[in-house]
This record gives structure tokens, sequence and C-alpha cells, in this order.
């Protein structure tokens, strides 16, 4: 347990108001990252998770750590155990697809037969892949939502039995993947009409974070000037995010031709809207950030995992929770408006805020 200690930061006060009075707030729950962790550091999961507890600070709402990594060893997460950030690059995957589907359940089986144990971290690697296929299957009855929610329930369970017995008709389901889920992410043309209704004169469109999973072709398509903004280099993939030795800027249609900067580059260049997508909740000084955003941009547009779904609290990847209060403190600090009305997005456990 003395290892944990060494590569932890302890945080007094809310990183955005820096007020200290605190509530507990849900226990950040168990995925790939709590699971790799735990075994580089040689502990458990539920110990890890008891050490990066979140609370919720009682003035602007925000759910943060009151210890979580510090810089050098998160950024060896990112090198070591997830050097590709699985969710943008599965945006242009072939993995959702039937064969992409057949090709996991055989992974999975293989990796149940050849495992003593349901604990095997293989296996469990398995199971995470092939659940997020069958989670981005779109369902238009009852019965298929409920079969599909009882699917990926005997998943985690590792029926084997069911799964055998059932895999092809969850396979006759699948389509198009699902709005906002893993293989579509954020590129989605409704809310990017929903941004331009509500921004006056959308003509240059940026994004920062990941350039995979957000709107950039469709800015693009659409008329409008592009430009992404790289991600900071502890806390968010960087230069070993790479497939088939393609970074995640190049793998974008050349078509885009978005210019690839740092936030300290604009020279007086301002943005009429800038997306932040997920990327928010890795950062360890928000209100510093927030005050380098705002100079260059008009509006500012949040994704945000949606907290306590289901009694799930901030993973233990994430530094940070966010929710509407939290949003509108940011709204009267800087005396913006916010528009939390763009509901589609939240079936899929996220969240869309709109500072304009």
């Amino acid at each position: 347990m003395k290892k944990i200690e060494k590569i932890l930061i302890k945080f007094n006060k809310c990183p955005l108001c820096r007020h200290s009075k605190i509530i507990r707030a849900s226990k950040p729950y168990k995925n790939r990252y709590s699971d790799q962790i735990s075994q580089l550091l040689k502990i458990s999961e539920d110990s890890l998770l008891e050490k990066t507890k979140n609370v919720k600070c009682k003035n602007c709402g925000l759910i943060y750590k009151t210890r979580w990594f510090k810089k050098k060893f998160y950024k060896k997460v990112l090198d070591e155990l997830a050097p590709v950030h699985p969710r943008g690059w599965d945006t242009n995957s072939k993995r959702f697809s039937k064969n992409g589907l057949r090709k996991e359940f055989g992974y999975y089986l293989k990796e149940v037969y050849k495992s003593n144990s349901f604990s095997n971290k293989n296996l469990r690697a398995s199971q995470r892949k092939l659940s997020s296929i069958v989670d981005s299957i779109i369902t238009k009855s009852s019965k298929q939502r409920k079969f599909k929610k009882n699917f990926l329930k005997k998943i985690g369970n590792n029926d084997v039995n069911f799964i055998q017995a059932n895999q092809n008709k969850i396979s006759k389901l699948l389509n198009k993947p699902e709005r906002f889920k893993r293989f579509k992410n954020f590129s989605d043309e409704p809310m990017f009409d929903y941004i331009n209704k509500h921004v006056k004169d959308l003509n240059y469109y940026g994004e920062v974070g990941c350039p995979l999973w957000g709107m950039l072709k469709i800015a693009k398509k659409s008329g409008c000037k592009t430009k992404f903004i790289k991600g900071d280099k502890y806390y968010f993939w960087n230069n070993k995010c790479k497939k088939n030795k393609k970074t995640c800027c190049s793998a974008i249609s050349k078509n885009v031709n978005f210019t690839y900067k740092d936030l300290e580059s604009f020279n007086g260049e301002k943005l009429d809207f800038l997306g932040i997508f997920n990327y928010f909740d890795h950062l360890t000084d928000p209100s510093k950030y927030i005050k380098k955003l705002l100079p260059i941009t008009k509006s500012l547009g949040f994704i945000f995992e949606i907290n306590n779904k289901d009694g799930k609290g901030v993973p233990v990847q994430h530094f940070t929770g966010w929710s509407k209060k939290t949003m509108l403190y940011i709204a009267r600090k800087y005396n913006m408006k916010v528009d939390s009305n763009f509901r589609d997005i939240r079936k899929s456990g996220n969240e869309f805020f709109l500072l304009h």
C-alpha cells in the first residue's frame, strides 16, 4: 500500500471554485483502468477505488477526487497500459460489423475455455470488447431492448450456454451503431445542427481532446473553417496514440484539412465554437484551463459522462465529474448562458452543455 501513496497527490480544496466544504459522492466504478492500474500497483481493485474516492463540492457541485494520480504516473498509464485511445479509434474501426462481432465471440469463447478462473485478465478484456459491440446495437422494440440488456448481463456473468445459444440472434440485430455509443461517439449531425442554431454565425469550428470522435468532418462539410487543439500531454492521449503507424490526426480524412495547434498559439484568432468532449474530466486544474479557453472562442460545448447514473460514481481515470449546477456556476462567473436542452445524448449516459 505504500507504493500507491507515492503516486498520489492530495487535493484539499475544490479545483474549480477553491472551496473546502465537501460531501461524500458515489464510489468510482470498476472498469478497464481500475483493473489494469491495480495490477500495475499490485493492490486490490477495491483498495485502489477507496484511495481515489469521490467527493462533491458543496459550493459549485463539482465532483472530484481528494487524491488522484501525479502527472508522471498518469502519463505512464496512458503510454504503457492504454497507449491507444480505444473509443476514439473505434469510431473509424471495422469492429462494429457482423464479422467483427463474430471475431469477438471467438476471442471471448477461446478465453473462457482456456481460463481456469473467470477473474483472468484476458477474459475480462475480452468481455469488455464483446460488450462494447453489443451495447452499440440499435434496438427497435421493447422486446429487443430487453433481449439486448439481458445479453449484456449474461456476458458479465459469463453465461456461456446462453451466449452460444443466442449468438446468431444478437448478430441479426446488428446494423448501424447507436448514436453517441462507442462506434458512433459524438459525430452527430443533429447535434451539430443544434449548435449551429444556437451559436450565431458558426463559421469557425474547433475541438480539443480527441479528433476522431467529434464533429470536425461534419463542420468541414458544412463549410466551416476547422481547428483541432491537442490535449494535455500528461493527462490525455498524445504522441503514442497510433494505429498502423498513423496518428489520430493523420487518420482523419484529408478533406477535413484542420489546423493542429497548441492552445497558446492562437495569436488573436477567435473560434465561433469550441467542442470539449469527454476531455475536461481529465484535467486537475479546470479553473485555469477555462480562463485560457474563453479568450479564443465565443462559445463552448462540453460533453460529460452523467455521474451517479445507476449508482456509478466518477471512474478512476477521470479526476472530475460535472453537472448542470457546476456549469451554472461557471456561467454566472463569466457572465454566460447555459443550454442543456439537447436531450438526445442522455440515453448514452452523457450530457451536453452549451455555454454562450
